[in-house]
Formats: structure tokens, C-alpha cells, sequence
């Protein structure tokens, strides 16, 4: 009897072991395979896994879904250089910018007494950096000082878009209304809408237009100049200091015989005039009074 009871014990706790266990796969199997959030999951995992693997291949950070917008630079600087032959180097400077497709915006040259030259540049953005390091590089150029600065107008490249697409779309509107319109009044009132926002959209254009060509070239004023003269050492021995002194000696002879040659004329005609006082007041003295 006990037996039997063991038995039927043993079979029933197998049982239900074996309907657990049922469910416990089937509810396993749901998981991987319904379209619920355990299946995103794992898709979004093997897509992670994906681009990590691509992204390690490739030797950099994963490429985004959508690449943001191009940003918008406005590059300008300045440029100091020294060189013995400055209207030579401007030259140069005129070739290396017109073979990047650059232009020359101004451009000043003195060959006279102590040489220089003054440039502004307008560079392809592109170019910019590679055109700037040719500049720097050249032969018989010594780099004083060079300043770029970099501003980003994306936000202003934003913004006139979207003003001139909403004036252009306010125009198309106002002329409909123009070509529908019957009382004089409204044609007035029209018309006036009308000009004023094509006249600010001329003016939103020309902005526009502007701000495009500043970011597509790049400014870089260029100054070449010719080394500062150098002070003359002084003399390191006794003939050295010898031959110093006669030099000081015959230039202070020279500077008193300048002196005595400008003041000589005054001389004269100061003791000509000194003279003749003095004999006038002579004869004065010797005239006899009256009794």
C-alpha cells in the first residue's frame, strides 16, 4: 500500500516537473520570436553590435544615420612677414593665391628707400590652409606674426533662408490678392504690402549674397617688410676705440663748421647793423647844443 502511494507520488511530482518545464520553454521561445519588445531588443542589439563592428573596421566612430549640415565659416586673418626683397615676395604671394583661384582685392607697393608691400587676399576656403602654409614657406621669408580667426555663421546661413523662403512665399500670396483684388483701396493697400517686402527681400538677398562670399573666401591680409637695421656694435679694442674718437672727433668738427656756416651770415649783417647804431649814436653825442 505504502508502496503504491511512493509510486503515485514519484509519477505525479514528474509530471508536473515536465509541465513546468513545458511552459517555461514555450514561454522562452514566445520571447524570441513574437514582434513584442523582447524581439526589438535583441534586433537593436545586433544592429548596435553591427555598427560597432563597422566602426571598428573602418578605423573611426560610427557613421550617424544623418549627416548633419555643412557648417558655415567666415576665415579671416593677417599676416607679417620680413624678407629683403618685399616686392619680390609680393609677387609670389600674387602667384600662389591666382593658382588656388584666389584674387587679389587690394594691393599696395613702395620700392623707395626702405621697401614694403601690403596685400589682402581673398582664398578659396578650401584652399585656405594649404595656400597659407605655401605663403609661410617660401624662400627669403622670415614669419613675424600670423593671427586667423574662424567664425561660424551657420545660424545666419539658417536664418536668411528661412526669411527670403517666407518673403518669397508673403510675395506669391500678395500678388495673388493683387490679381483678385476690385476696390481701389485694397489695390493701395496691396501694392504697398507688396513693395515693401520685395524691397527687403532685395535687401535680404544682398546680405545673403555677401555673407556667401565671405564664407566661400576667405580674407588674409599679408604685410612684407624689410628687416630693422641693426645697431653697430661698438669698439672692442684700443685702435678700434682710437679710430671711434677721430670719427666722433672729425663728425663734431663737421656738425660746429655746419654751425658756424649758418650762423655767419647773421653774424655779418647783425655787426653791420651794430655798427651803423653806434656811429649814428656818435654823431648824435658830438652835435652841439643850442645856447
Amino acid at each position: 500500500m505504502r508502496t503504491r502511494f511512493v509510486t503515485a507520488a514519484a509519477a505525479a511530482l514528474i509530471v508536473v516537473t515536465a509541465l513546468a518545464g513545458c511552459s517555461a520553454s514555450g514561454g522562452g521561445s514566445s520571447s524570441g520570436t513574437s514582434g513584442g519588445g523582447g524581439g526589438v531588443a535583441d534586433t537593436s542589439g545586433k544592429a548596435a553590435a553591427g555598427v560597432t563592428g563597422r566602426s571598428a573596421s573602418s578605423g573611426g566612430a560610427a557613421e550617424p544615420a544623418a549627416a548633419p549640415a555643412e557648417r558655415a565659416v567666415v576665415t579671416t586673418g593677417s599676416l607679417r612677414l620680413v624678407s629683403d626683397h618685399p616686392i619680390r615676395i609680393a609677387q609670389r604671394i600674387t602667384d600662389l593665391v591666382e593658382a588656388a583661384d584666389g584674387r587679389i582685392a587690394r594691393s599696395s607697393e613702395d620700392p623707395s628707400g626702405r621697401p614694403s608691400a601690403q596685400l589682402s587676399l581673398r582664398i578659396p576656403s578650401d584652399a585656405f590652409q594649404r595656400t597659407l602654409t605655401a605663403i609661410q614657406q617660401q624662400d627669403g621669408v622670415d614669419v613675424r606674426d600670423v593671427q586667423i580667426d574662424a567664425t561660424d555663421v551657420t545660424a545666419r546661413v539658417t536664418d536668411y533662408g528661412v526669411r527670403i523662403a517666407n518673403l518669397r512665399t508673403s510675395i506669391t500670396r500678395l500678388q495673388a490678392l493683387l490679381a483678385k483684388a476690385t476696390s481701389s483701396s485694397a489695390l493701395v493697400e496691396i501694392e504697398g504690402a507688396l513693395t515693401d517686402r520685395q524691397g527687403t527681400l532685395e535687401q535680404l538677398l544682398a546680405e545673403q549674397r555677401t555673407l556667401t562670399d565671405q564664407v566661400a573666401y576667405a580674407t588674409l591680409d599679408v604685410s612684407v617688410v624689410v628687416p630693422a637695421a641693426a645697431p653697430k656694435a661698438g669698439p672692442g679694442d684700443f685702435v678700434g676705440g682710437l679710430v671711434a674718437g677721430f670719427e666722433a672727433l672729425a663728425a663734431t668738427g663737421s656738425a660746429l663748421a655746419v654751425g658756424a656756416g649758418v650762423l655767419l651770415p647773421w653774424v655779418v649783417v647783425l655787426g653791420a647793423l651794430g655798427a651803423a647804431a653806434a656811429l649814428i649814436a656818435r654823431r648824435v653825442r658830438r652835435r652841439p647844443t643850442s645856447a
